[in-house]
Order: structure tokens, then C-alpha cells, then sequence
């Protein structure tokens, strides 16, 4: 049976302990949204954290003044940012060679890394827009491999739509995939490229709209139970405007549709998982 918790409206959490929140969002673009400041300020009262990831590197002070109220990396209950080099900004060139090298000299002071990634779908066939997006996130990979450390490894949120291989390859060449922690976000490989994966120790994170697919609920009832976290990946072109109550809702029907799957109640396991890789 699969029960959802009381919605705390007022709580007050000491700093990181993401263990104690109801929900964890472990993809979520609120740089991407008008709303975000707003959300942030209500997240503790309803016992939610999240894992804000960028798009572009120059978004990322920004987005934490915005989200924290503060410029230096937070540490603020339940709320985790991350500098991102999003794929498809790379490929249409919104990131810029340029970006990549501030990227590439922020992140020994960065923990957080996401969203960043390979996009090889068809709508990225051009062989220099790939060859862009290979360079980038090889060598963000190797950055973040050299400066993460054991008790405080970088965490990095992966896109891989059509790339699952490549992705692994670089992962692994860079030591990326034992120095640091790779999250793969929506996952839609094949399953043999899952299996890899998950033979490799990554993670998942996991959304509604990959459990409407017949994939991704097969893939659900698989995927390591100690490595297994929920996303809203929000907002969308139809919904840029979120709140935290909306965040809140896809969670939910995230997680109904995990426990649905699995034949368990996820999301005490979903929260835990969380807490073991960004507080870790």
C-alpha cells in the first residue's frame, strides 16, 4: 500500500539534513523558472528539498543569490545548486567556449554539477554540434574527477538521450565514475546500456513523464534500490510559471507510480538515497 506523508507547513530543519524532509526533487531547473525565489523561501515549511540544476555556467551565481539569498555556495535546509553546461546550450551555442572555460575554473569550489551531458537524438546529427558537446563534457568530466574528493565527492547530474555509451566511455576515462557521483537523469537507453550503468555504480533519478512509457515503468522495477531518486524535471514549455506546489504534486505521482512498480512505498527510500549523496 502505498501512502503518501502529512505535508508539513511548518518545520524548521537544521542545515543539510535532507533526511528529515518529506521530498526530495533531485532535477529540478529553477533557474528556468520566474518562480524560483518564491519557491525556495517556501520549501521548508513544506519539508521539500530540491536540487536546482543550471543550464548554462554564468546562470550559476544568479541562481544562487536568487535561491539562498546568499552568493557563496548553500546551505540552507534541503537546498542543493548545481553549475550546468546543458547540452543543447552547448549545441546552439547559448554556452560558449568561453563559458566552458569559467565552468572549468569554478568547479574545485563546486560540489554540485548538472545538468550536463550528451544529446546525439536526431535532432543533434550535425558532427561539429556533437564533436562541441563531447569536448565540453569530457572535459568537465576530467575537472570534476581531479577535484573531487573522498569525503565530499562531486555529484554530477547526467543527459543522455542517445548517448548512454559515450557517456559511460567518457565517465570512465576520466575517472569521473569512481572519483566523482554520476546521476543519470531521465534515463532512456537501452537496456543493456542500463544494465551497464547500473554495473558501473550510477545513479537514477526519476520523473512522471519517464513512467508513462512502457521503458520506463520495466525499467523502474530495476533500477538499485540504494541508488534510486526522484525528479520533477520542471518547468516545461506549458507549465514555465511553478510552484512548489506543482513540484510537490509531480513528486507525488512520481513516487505513486515508483511504488506502483516496485510493490513498495518509495518514498521514504527516495528521501534516504538523496540524503546519502548530497549530504554525504
Amino acid at each position: 500500500m502505498y501512502n503518501e506523508p502529512p505535508t508539513s507547513q511548518s518545520s524548521t530543519l537544521p542545515a543539510q539534513d535532507i533526511a528529515a524532509l518529506d521530498y526530495f526533487d533531485a532535477h529540478v531547473h529553477l533557474d528556468l523558472m520566474p518562480t524560483a525565489g518564491e519557491v525556495a523561501r517556501s520549501a521548508s515549511s513544506h519539508n521539500f528539498g530540491f536540487f536546482s540544476c543550471g543550464v548554462s555556467p554564468t546562470d550559476f551565481s544568479n541562481s544562487t543569490k536568487t535561491l539562498t539569498g546568499r552568493a557563496n555556495q548553500p546551505t540552507a535546509p534541503g537546498i542543493r545548486i548545481g553549475i550546468g553546461a546543458h547540452p543543447w546550450w552547448i549545441a546552439d551555442g547559448r554556452v560558449s567556449k568561453a563559458d566552458i572555460e569559467m565552468m572549468l575554473d569554478t568547479i574545485s569550489d563546486v560540489r554540485f554539477i548538472g545538468e550536463i551531458g550528451l544529446d546525439f537524438s536526431s535532432r543533434f546529427n550535425d558532427v561539429e554540434v556533437r564533436k562541441r558537446q563531447l569536448q565540453a563534457f569530457k572535459g568537465i568530466c576530467l575537472a570534476a574527477a581531479h577535484a573531487s574528493s573522498d569525503d565530499a565527492p562531486k555529484v554530477l547530474s547526467i543527459h543522455t538521450v542517445k548517448s548512454a555509451d559515450t557517456v559511460l566511455d567518457v565517465l570512465e576515462e576520466t575517472k569521473a565514475l569512481t572519483r566523482c557521483r554520476a546521476v543519470f537523469h531521465w534515463f532512456s537507453g537501452s537496456s543493456d546500456q542500463l544494465q551497464r550503468a547500473i554495473k558501473a555504480g550510477c545513479w537514477f533519478s526519476v520523473g512522471e513523464q519517464s513512467l508513462k512509457t512502457g521503458k520506463g515503468r520495466e525499467y523502474a522495477k530495476v533500477y538499485p534500490a540504494h541508488r534510486l531518486l526522484t525528479e520533477t524535471d520542471l518547468p516545461s514549455s506549458k507549465q514555465p510559471a511553478c510552484s512548489l506546489e506543482d513540484l510537490l504534486a509531480s513528486l507525488k505521482r512520481t513516487c505513486k507510480g515508483l511504488s506502483k512498480a516496485r510493490g513498495y512505498d518509495v518514498r521514504p527510500e527516495a528521501v534516504a538515497n538523496a540524503a546519502a549523496l548530497f549530504d554525504a
